[in-house]
């Protein structure tokens, strides 16, 4: 560059033009670097076909489990002994990797995607507290499903479906292999003479039981599912707009059967510390909010923690917003931390709420011996990193629990008390592994780049100005020789 066949033009062409380019570079990276960042991870965040979001959706690339733990009633015989309580001794967990992968993916003019979710689960014996074969005693779920339907009709009616009950194979309550009670089913006498009579009158629409019999490696179990891919709007991504093709579940009144939050695999970007999150949850057919609380660290990333609260699972008990949770056509709503869910389960009287009736009113777990409640354990937690929206941890938790009422014109369930038996509750655990953090940290660092980058080159660029500066003002572009080597040369 500075040779001495250069002649002093060429020397401050090189130089100033270095310092040009070097300079223009580093400008560009300051000022417009972070349009082009945002861009990037814009075109990665949303739902389109090749985006990074995109391919981590259509099939989940972290390990997720299904963990069940399940409650034993050891003392059944005991249910009419109104001085001691019926109790509950919890098994497992059972543990089941499970596979998401989305089929059917239609995307629409509108901007949303739908599509159902295929989720296939496999047995982790390593990671399990038990044995599949081990037996597990529990009420009898048809039993109750068809007294609580036949509750409020005539007496008549009654005496006949009672008579039904103690000869075609009503109990109170029966005992089947853990197996049996999770994915197999289990056949049982009496909803085969029930799927014989075939009345309308008492709906049991499969032939075998299980609580998620035919779910595994089913797509359409679970529903059809339309959302928002975050193309106009990243503040909507993930957002639900329709279940099953329509905007309301049909099993609340609004605007508490309305589909609404995200599927709790999708979030939008830029979350702020103090909103609320809402999520669907499908087994109770509804939606349910969570809370901020506090912040956790994973591999390098800070994650905003959301638990579930006193809030999350009220029918209108201490928050008159959510008194549409609560059916009127039931005898009285559930109390604080438990919702009822008998249309969303086939008309089962089925309850959800967390694991041992953690923010439950004390009068559930007062009813039975076994649970001790424990927000460490049993709290329903969701992490996530507010910036790309990207999960950090999962532990969704909630619990399965089924009404026993007395009703003296059954047999059965003549001078029983009244209680809401816990059957099994889940925890769904994910949690992201350090490959992926390690993406998150590129796309949420990406924008420093420009500064990172850019200073650097702009100083260059600067030095390069100075230099040619300089050596315009001292007159050195041209190297003179001195005396020395005057003499020398003559």
């Amino acid at each position: 560059m500075c040779c001495e066949a250069c002649g002093v033009g060429q020397r401050k062409a090189w130089v100033f033009g270095f310092g040009t380019f070097f300079a223009v570079i580093g400008l560009v990276m300051l000022i417009f670097w972070k349009d082009i960042a945002d861009s990037i991870k814009r075109n990665n965040l949303v739902l389109k076909v090749g985006s990074e979001a995109y391919n981590n959706w259509v099939e989940a690339p972290i390990p997720i489990y299904l963990e069940f733990h399940m409650f034993n009633w050891t003392n059944p015989e005991e249910i009419r002994n109104h001085k001691v309580k019926p109790h509950f001794v919890e098994m497992g967990p059972y543990v089941f990797l499970e596979k998401h992968l989305k089929q059917n993916i239609t995307f629409y003019e509108n901007n949303t995607v739908s599509y159902f979710e295929k989720r296939t689960w496999f047995f982790d014996e390593q990671l399990s507290g038990g044995s599949l074969d081990d037996m597990l005693t529990a009420a009898h779920v048809i039993t109750a499903t068809v007294a609580d339907e036949m509750r409020h009709r005539n007496k008549f009616i009654k005496k006949v479906v009672n008579f039904m009950l103690n000869r075609e194979g009503g109990e109170l309550y029966t005992t089947k292999t853990v197996r049996e009670w999770i994915f197999e089913g289990y056949k049982d006498k009496l909803i085969d003479f029930l799927n014989l009579f075939n009345t309308t009158k008492i709906n049991i629409p499969y032939k075998r039981f299980g609580w998620l019999v035919d779910r595994n490696g089913s797509a359409e179990y679970d529903g059809l599912f339309t959302i928002h891919t975050g193309v106009d709007d990243m503040a909507h991504l993930g957002s639900l707009t329709h279940w099953n093709l329509k905007n309301e579940t049909g099993f609340y009144s609004a605007p508490c059967g309305t589909v609404n939050g995200t599927t709790g695999d999708l979030f939008p970007p830029n979350l702020h510390a103090q909103q609320e999150i809402t999520i669907f949850a499908t087994d109770a057919c509804r939606y349910m909010n969570l809370a901020p609380n506090g912040t956790i660290e994973k591999y390098g990333l800070t994650g905003y923690n959301w638990i579930g609260t006193t809030e999350t699972l009220d029918s209108g008990e201490n928050f008159p917003n959510q008194k549409c949770f609560c059916d009127p056509s039931i005898d009285e709503c559930p109390k604080t931390g438990v919702v009822e869910c008998k249309k969303c389960r086939n008309n089962a009287p089925i309850y959800a709420s967390f694991p041992h009736f953690h923010l439950a009113d004390p009068s559930y777990v007062n009813a039975v011996s076994g649970l001790k409640p424990d927000a460490n354990k049993h709290s329903f937690n969701l992490a996530i990193e507010p910036i790309t929206g990207i999960p950090l941890e999962v532990n969704g938790r909630l619990q399965i629990n089924m009404m026993i009422q007395p009703d003296n014109d059954f047999d059965i369930y003549r001078d029983v008390p009244k209680f809401l038996m816990p059957m099994f509750w889940f925890d769904q655990v994910a949690v992201l592994d350090k490959k992926l953090a390690d993406k998150a940290k590129l796309v949420i660092n990406l924008g420093d780049y420009g500064y990172y980058i850019g200073t650097p080159l702009l100083s260059v660029g600067a030095i390069f100005f100075i230099v040619g500066i300089v050596l315009t003002v001292t007159k050195r572009w041209k190297r003179m020789p001195n005396d020395d080597e005057d003499m020398l040369t003559t």
